[in-house]
């Protein structure tokens, strides 16, 4: 079986699907000698060494993506003619023969359900293309059972999509602290439907003596309201993007991690958080509740009060940190990319 991936992500981000992308293709390969293995992306990059790939620029100009999507990357699929093509981000592949089998990841709806927490190209995209990836899929993968359960109740597909949980990478051995002072850590895009707004006034309501809040990840769109709150406070920092070196150490060493998210597919950094020992708190926002609801003190999104309980109640009580944190890198261990990889070759075999 010959199968195609569609991977820009690897080439043009650096955010959740990129890691997805990555992550998936290498686990793959690593597991699956028999299948053969190609991928289209859109420009030169040292992952696709010694990798079959093809490259597809884009180009500049109104319509361009549009046009490269719809016309030239299908011309490229009928040349190449694989078995399957997976598209690993919600939309396409589009315009290529029924021959060929089409796989899309379905991460979340979020941009159907909460319209208001994504760009305006990013909502029109998905109102005007998704019902149609969903529709032409032969197969539609999912990160979680919630994902899954918002698909089927909003869209008529060909077959149930199949759950396939993500994976982490193994804890880095890198201990250095990168503060001098004890922390509180969130990890991710810094965009409205973080909910991080609750978060720092939940932390400011606190008025914690010695520790600090770390909001580390990329700046994202519509964050200008929370950058003017935490502008000018020593005790709130925001680190923009780090690198997998400093991801480690900020893990391993946060004395908490909060995830306050209003709706999550999946939740990777939690997940992450769990593989260091750290005890998370989390949201109950989409798939959060699903996955860590045993695993983590919980709240629901819009409770600043119960996450104040929950921030005071861990900081105090160092036994319920240790069993939070024994428990929760033992279940951590059951999400692998080796374990997604395997679960998703089995899926595209079923068809």
């Amino acid at each position: 079986m010959h199968i195609l991936i569609m991977a820009d992500a690897i080439d043009t981000q650096n955010a959740g699907i990129h890691f997805y992308t990555k992550n998936l293709i290498e686990a793959l390969l690593e597991i699956d000698k028999k299948n053969r293995y190609s991928f289209i992306h859109s420009r030169e990059h040292s992952f696709f060494q010694n990798k079959e790939h093809y490259i597809l620029p884009k180009l500049s100009g109104l319509g361009s993506e549009t046009i490269r999507r719809s016309l030239r990357i299908p011309r490229l699929i009928r040349k190449i003619n694989p078995d399957v093509v997976i598209e690993p981000c919600h939309i396409g592949p589009f315009n290529i023969p029924r021959r060929i089998k089409r796989v899309v990841t379905i991460h979340d709806i979020t941009p159907i359900i909460f319209p208001h927490f994504h760009t305006t190209r990013g909502h029109l995209v998905h109102k005007l293309l998704l019902k149609r990836s969903l529709s032409n899929a032969d197969l539609i993968l999912t990160p979680s059972e919630t994902t899954k359960k918002d698909i089927l109740s909003r869209y008529k597909v060909k077959r149930d999509p199949e759950v396939t949980p993500l994976g982490i990478e193994a804890p880095k051995s890198n201990k250095a602290t990168p503060l001098d002072s004890p922390y509180i850590l969130y990890l991710g895009t810094l965009e409205p439907r973080k909910n991080l707004q609750i978060l720092v006034k939940a932390f400011k309501n606190l008025q914690l003596p010695h520790h600090k809040l770390v909001l580390a990840g990329p700046i994202g769109w519509k964050s200008e309201e929370l950058l003017a709150e935490i502008a000018n406070n020593p005790k709130i920092i925001q680190t923009n993007y780090l690198t997998p070196e400093q991801k480690a150490a900020h893990l391993q060493n946060a004395d908490i991690f909060i995830y306050p998210s209003i709706y999550e597919g999946f939740g990777l950094p939690p997940m992450e958080a769990l593989s260091y020992g750290t005890p998370i708190i989390t949201s109950t926002g989409g798939s959060l509740g699903e996955l860590f609801s045993e695993h983590a003190l919980t709240f629901n999104p819009e409770d600043q009060s119960t996450l104040e309980k929950h921030i005071t109640t861990l900081l105090t009580s160092p036994s319920l940190r240790t069993k939070l944190s024994k428990k929760g890198q033992e279940y951590s261990k059951e999400f692998r990319w080796i374990n997604t990889a395997a679960r998703t070759l089995k899926a595209i075999q079923s068809l």
